[in-house]
């Protein structure tokens, strides 16, 4: 496929390849197609288009009804997108027609021509358009599994928005708790400095006053021992008449009568 004309281009091979006829489908094969290209269906995957055209035989001997483009095929220089209406009716059963919404995707490549060459075919059909092609299932999908599975998640979601609710309520007050009490501590702490400072400060001034009378008494003490010391040596020697050498006598029986003549 020239890429200057894929616009024009693109709508014929995805007409010809949704096709029942064989041959528009062959030439689509041959021509668009690279020789190890790949088909992924919902129920097969094969590779070759040999294989793909075996594909294509059996569908349509069981399939009826060919499938309808919903929209204009968009490319963007490598894959192009296709919506597409599927019908399921078998040739066994002409008046059944289950519509089934997929979406068709080819993914090219570059060639040494300079052409483009389909080397992928996607099709791919969604689990909502299966369940809705099908009426009754269609009902119960949506007025039971729908409702019930909506519930079920709108459910979970209010449980997980109370919890985060009661989650930050419970950091708000635990933040409160920590900072009351941090304040308190600190409350107490400053009243506990303000009732005993004044007590300490007064009984340490009562120690400092006891230990300087102490002190003063020690000195008085000190000096009347020293004063009386004097004395005693003052009166020694008024009675030895000044010759005791610095020494106090042992007792003063020592002292005999001749010593006063």
């Amino acid at each position: 496929m020239d890429e200057r004309r894929a616009g024009e281009i693109l709508t014929e091979i995805i007409d010809d390849l949704l096709s029942y006829d064989e041959d528009r489908y062959k030439h689509v094969l041959e021509t668009y197609f690279t020789e190890d290209a790949k088909l992924s269906h919902p129920l097969l995957n094969v590779q070759g288009t040999h294989n793909i055209r075996k594909v294509f035989r059996v569908w349509v001997s069981l399939n009826s009804r060919e499938p309808d483009i919903i929209d204009i095929p968009a490319f963007n220089g490598k894959t192009a997108v296709v919506q597409v209406m599927q019908h399921l009716s078998p040739r066994v059963l002409p008046f059944i027609d289950i519509k089934v919404p997929s979406v068709t995707v080819l993914k090219f490549c570059k060639k040494e021509d300079g052409l483009f060459y389909i080397e992928k075919q996607e099709d791919n059909w969604t689990l909502e358009g299966l369940i809705k092609s099908v009426p009754l299932i269609s009902w119960w999908y949506d007025c039971v599994v729908r409702f019930v599975v909506g519930n079920l998640v709108a459910g979970a979601g209010s449980f997980l928005a109370t919890a985060n609710q009661a989650t930050s309520h419970l950091a708000v007050k635990a933040n409160e708790i920590r900072d009351n009490g941090q304040s308190a501590i600190a409350q107490g702490q400053n009243t506990a400095k303000e009732y005993f400072y004044p007590i300490t400060s007064k009984a340490q001034s009562y120690i400092n006053h006891g230990l300087s009378k102490s002190q003063d008494v020690v000195d008085h003490a000190k000096n009347a021992f020293l004063n009386a010391q004097v004395g005693v040596k003052n009166q020694i020697s008024k009675v030895t008449g000044g010759h005791t050498n610095g020494n106090i006598p042992a007792s003063t029986e020592m002292l005999t009568p001749t010593a006063a003549h």
